[in-house]
């Protein structure tokens, strides 16, 4: 009757795992789909650059694509020369106007583990009290431990989820709606700039942008330094006595 031991035992396995996926199931999650594409942007063209030539880190600058349009051929080259720009579509960026959440948190579970250490305990009673069979504390001991641990395999562990839903008005004044899945609970404000789909954080300026505020921004700046360099070449010829 001993040796029958084994072959119960591997049985005894094979009863605790399927228990615990009789009573254990992956949890629903919602579907979230989402484009592939680079933040929504499309690239401005930028002026062709001699070959063995180092270019300059130029800064990023982000541009509505109605008032790149508006830009003379100068200008858009001056900017070109200072800056990295991404020329940004009306659908591409937007104010949040209304955010919404979900808690979606599910706790863990244990039943496997339990279910598992029971089956496995049962089974060794039956099997050392038939036959006259000797029972053993000890072994009755790990048996049921090793039933839990089999039956703990299929038990899940605890997950944070939660589900945002922002309503964005994009800049041609059309409302788009935007859901996010992720671990924690802080989310974007009411009222700040993001770009779409990504729903990436960027400045205020992007949203509220304005063809003086953007000439003003990449150009003004850009216009006055030559300005600056030719007055302080001419101010130490003014500053020589006469003789």
């Amino acid at each position: 009757m001993q040796s029958n031991l084994p072959s119960k035992l591997v049985l005894l396995a094979a009863t605790s795992a399927l228990a615990g996926c009789v009573t254990t199931s992956a949890p629903d999650l919602p579907r979230f789909t989402g484009k592939s594409s680079e933040l929504g942007f499309s690239a401005a063209t930028q002026p062709a650059t001699n070959s063995g030539v180092t270019e300059v880190q130029r800064k990023p600058a982000m541009v509505k694509a109605e008032l790149w349009g508006q830009l003379g051929e100068s200008e858009r080259v001056s900017i070109l020369e200072v800056y990295d720009v991404r020329v940004l579509p009306s659908d591409a960026y937007g104010l949040i106007i209304d955010a919404q959440g979900q808690d979606q948190s599910s706790a863990g579970t244990n039943t496997g583990a339990a279910l598992g250490g029971a089956v496995a305990s049962a089974a060794y009673l039956d099997h050392a009290f038939r036959g006259g069979n000797s029972y053993s504390a000890g072994a009755g001991l790990a048996i049921g431990l090793l039933g839990a641990v089999i039956g703990s395999t299929m038990d899940r562990p605890a997950t944070a989820q939660y589900q945002f839903r922002y309503t964005v008005q994009h800049g041609d004044g059309e409302i788009a709606y935007f859901d996010e899945l992720k671990s924690s609970a802080f989310r974007h404000s009411v009222g700040v700039c993001i770009l779409t789909p990504s729903l990436t954080l960027v400045s205020q300026q992007v949203c509220k942008q304005t063809e003086e505020s953007l000439r003003a921004r990449y150009l003004a700046k850009h216009q006055a330094q030559p300005l600056e360099v030719a007055q302080q070449e001419q101010s130490p010829k003014s500053a020589q006595p006469k003789h």
